[in-house]
């Protein structure tokens, strides 16, 4: 793992900014340095990691893992700040009738695999199904209108909300009105899909758009593997990605028994040498959608995202660096919210 150097000349009167550094994070809980275990893999929330994994209790807002320079889960300190912070969002197909937000039914929860990637549908373990997905919370079927969390009566003071769905990024398509699922009784039942994971890059590394690379595993689909992607620069407009195909240049196969994927930022038209990532978006999509197939069934698209692997460059801050016999401190930035 390769961990990002900050270069400071002390007791002078210049900064050594660091060069360019390729940065390389697995999203599994020992990596991380989360443990040895799944992570919210049961019927509720697993309790806070102060400062590396939280479950908001903010209405609309679920999981918020945050990842240092250095690959570990963390906050940042003056050694490893800050890289990414990572939320995700679930039932991105439910598209009318949901109510005003905040609202807690498209607010997701983050699932992270143990190291060696158990199987959670068979006993033993295998190395597979490795990596992040996305969950779902159980909300208040009695009171659709205002679609809250349900909170575990057996949690006590921890206040653990239940959680529900697959473990990964799932696709396909469900019901588009949202009165249509709870028609059908099926506000808190599979299928639980639509999902994206946001990656939001901290302001204080540029992050070439280039060198980006996502790795997903355990990428299943009946007839075209496909994800959307969006992505927004700190020094352009926007590009989105409506529809990337495992056929299209940017993905490719890297091992077919892991069912595991590349997806190159390089291989992605508009993209300049010197463009900088502000945060990106992936989502899944249904497979089936180009022969008009709406597929919900549990192969029609799933991923786990393995990791991410990108070229950084620390940004010192005006007023950042104190030197002399004052020393070296580092002054926090207003950290961004995305609503995507």
């Amino acid at each position: 793992m390769a961990a990002l150097a900050l270069a400071v000349l002390l007791g002078g009167t210049g900064v050594a900014q660091a060069l360019p550094t390729t940065v390389s994070i697995t999203l599994t809980a020992g990596e991380l340095g989360l443990g040895s275990n799944n992570i919210n893999e049961g019927k509720t929330v697993d309790p806070d990691v102060s400062g590396k994994l939280i479950t908001s209790h903010t209405t609309g807002q679920g999981s918020i893992l945050y990842i240092q320079d250095n690959g570990k889960a963390g906050s940042g300190t003056v050694a490893n700040p800050l890289l990414v912070t990572v939320t995700a969002q679930t039932h991105l197909d439910i598209i009318t009738g949901l109510p005003i937000t905040p609202h807690d039914y498209q607010a997701g929860v983050i699932f992270i695999s143990k190291d060696n990637g158990k199987d959670w549908k068979k006993t033993g373990d295998d190395i597979k199904k490795r990596g992040l997905g996305v969950r779902a919370f159980e909300v208040h079927e009695a009171d659709p209108g205002f679609l809250e969390r349900k909170i575990d009566p057996g949690s006590g003071m921890a206040m653990l909300a239940e959680i529900e769905g697959s473990k990964e990024v799932s696709g396909g398509t469900d019901f588009t009105d949202l009165a249509a699922k709870i028609a059908a009784g099926k506000l808190n039942r599979p299928p639980h899909v639509d999902e994206r994971v946001i990656f939001d890059f901290d302001p204080l590394f540029n992050v070439n758009a280039r060198s980006i690379e996502v790795t997903l595993e355990e990428f299943k689909f009946d007839y075209d593997g496909r994800i959307a992607l969006d992505i927004v620069f700190t020094n352009r407009g926007p590009l989105s990605f409506a529809e990337l195909l495992t056929s299209d240049a940017p993905l490719t196969k890297t091992n077919d028994a892991l069912k595991q994927w590349r997806l190159d930022f390089d291989g992605l038209s508009g993209l300049g040498t010197n463009d900088f990532v502000d945060y990106f978006a992936i989502r899944a999509l249904n497979d089936y959608a180009s022969v008009g197939i709406l597929d919900t069934s549990p192969t029609a698209e799933h991923f786990l995202i393995n990791g991410i692997t990108a070229d950084v460059e620390f940004i010192p801050a005006p007023g950042a660096i104190l030197l002399g016999g004052i020393g070296v401190g580092l002054v926090g930035w207003l950290r961004r919210r995305r609503i995507l």
